[in-house]
């Protein structure tokens, strides 16, 4: 009789511990860092004999707790950690890339546009030289186009600063979350496994390895118990009772520079890091190609207007000046009179009849044209590599969700499966207690 009375009662403390479990698991259906659980049990039989004489007795117990299991494939957790930092890294490098399209666009009023009007401009003004009018919307287009120049160029440095400022703070969130794991780890050493705290640390953990190989592809091993340590570069990055400071510079080429407890190591190829790195790089390279065209464009008008007179028959002065970058880009006269329109014949048009070579193939304006396709090639091969990797990431995030993600079909199914059981156990109670009364009703 107390035989019954025991199995109901582990039966009651079993099934009540997995209904606590699957309220859990309804309760943080939400959140995106908690893995289901699911609580496991095991026959409680003991067999023990009082005199080694006798034959071993066996006591029927029912079923005991014996842990808390995660419905967690460390398999698919690396395939997603993987593909989440390829897809961070892809979108990372493509928002900044978008933002220097923007730049080069320069609302609408880009370098191209000013080129194409101030050679249409001066083709005007070679049909009437004499009109002062044209003549003064010719150095207007001219400033124009300097100013396009100098604009797009300085979006472009607050571009590659914004870069630099984004890399700062996504080291110093890396460093955050690498401080936090070695305190999960920690925690981890200190709890016995198999229970609900030790499962909620394995998710903080979790947790804690998709913020960071969101940042750089970090190497991770899992220990038995379930401490994480990471290496990156060769480098220890944490483990337990240790995490690294992880610092970050720009290169003259615009890259990153990153350190792990000042060694350098190399740049990560995915995640957010990776991802600023190229965009980085791929803003200085613009920007050095930018700079070679305004260059191109002071020499070709200084050297046309060179080869001009004035209206007066002076030789004509510079047009423009570029002592340093882009930002010093001038126009160095307003005065109309200065403008070497005629040939060094004295025809009155004659140098403005010239204006269309400087847009052969070789000039400014096809240079600028080439440039944005080749931007535009580029841009439109990422948007493909980012919208792959995005489907990939979702792939393996659907397959780690069918395994460790609750579903509340499951779970509603599960805690009427469990409450039915606890009433059955309840009833052995029950009947233990009544055959009991039974039988001492009997005397």
């Amino acid at each position: 009789m107390s035989n019954l009375l025991t199995i109901g009662r582990s039966g009651l403390r079993a099934f009540s511990r997995s209904m606590e479990a699957v309220s859990h698991n309804i309760a943080n259906a939400e959140n995106p860092d908690y893995v289901r659980r699911t609580v496991q049990m095991s026959d409680a039989t003991v067999s023990s004999s009082l005199n080694p004489a006798y034959k071993a007795q066996s006591g029927l117990n029912g079923v005991k707790i014996s842990q808390t299991v995660r419905a967690s494939d460390e398999f698919i957790e690396a395939q997603v950690r993987q593909s989440g930092a390829a897809r961070i890294r892809a979108e990372t490098q493509l928002t900044w890339m978008e933002r220097l399209e923007t730049n080069l666009d320069n609302a609408g009023s880009n370098v191209g546009s000013r080129l194409n009007t101030f050679f249409s401009r001066a083709e005007e003004v070679a049909a009437a030289p004499f009109d002062n009018s044209l003549k003064l919307t010719l150095l207007s287009e001219l400033d124009a186009v300097v100013d396009a120049f100098r604009r797009t160029a300085g979006n472009m440095t607050l571009t590659a600063q914004q870069v630099s400022q984004g890399a700062t703070q996504e080291v110093d969130t890396l460093n955050a979350a690498l401080e936090n794991l070695n305190k999960i780890n920690l925690d981890i050493t200190r709890t016995m496994e198999g229970t609900d705290a030790h499962a909620g640390l394995l998710d903080a953990r979790d947790a804690m390895l998709a913020t960071i190989t969101e940042k750089l592809n970090a190497t991770i091993t899992l220990a038995p118990n379930g401490t994480a340590s990471l290496t990156y570069g060769g480098e220890q990055l944490a483990a337990v009772n240790f995490f690294a400071n992880v610092a970050v510079a720009s290169n003259t080429d615009g890259s990153l520079a990153l350190q792990v407890n000042g060694v350098a190591v190399a740049v990560p190829s995915e995640g957010s890091l990776a991802g600023l790195s190229r965009a980085g790089a791929t803003a200085q390279g613009r920007l050095d190609d930018l700079t070679a065209l305004a260059q191109q464009f002071v020499t070709d008008i200084n050297t046309w207007q060179a080869n001009g007179r004035t209206l007066a028959g002076a030789p004509g002065a510079p047009l423009l000046s570029m002592p340093g970058g882009i930002s010093t880009l001038t126009v160095t006269t307003t005065d109309i009179a200065q403008l070497a329109v005629a040939a060094a014949d004295g025809t009155p048009n004659g140098n403005l009849l010239n204006i269309p070579d400087l847009r052969t193939t070789d000039g400014v304006e096809t240079k600028w044209n080439n440039f944005m396709a080749g931007f535009a090639t580029n841009l439109s091969a990422l948007r493909s590599e980012s919208n792959a990797a995005t489907a990939l990431d979702e792939g393996a995030r659907r397959r780690r969700d069918a395994i460790s993600g609750v579903d509340l079909d499951r779970e509603a199914g599960d805690l009427i499966r469990l409450q039915q059981a606890y009433e059955a156990s309840a009833r052995v109670i029950q009947v233990a207690r009544e055959t009991m009364q039974s039988i001492l009703n009997v005397f």
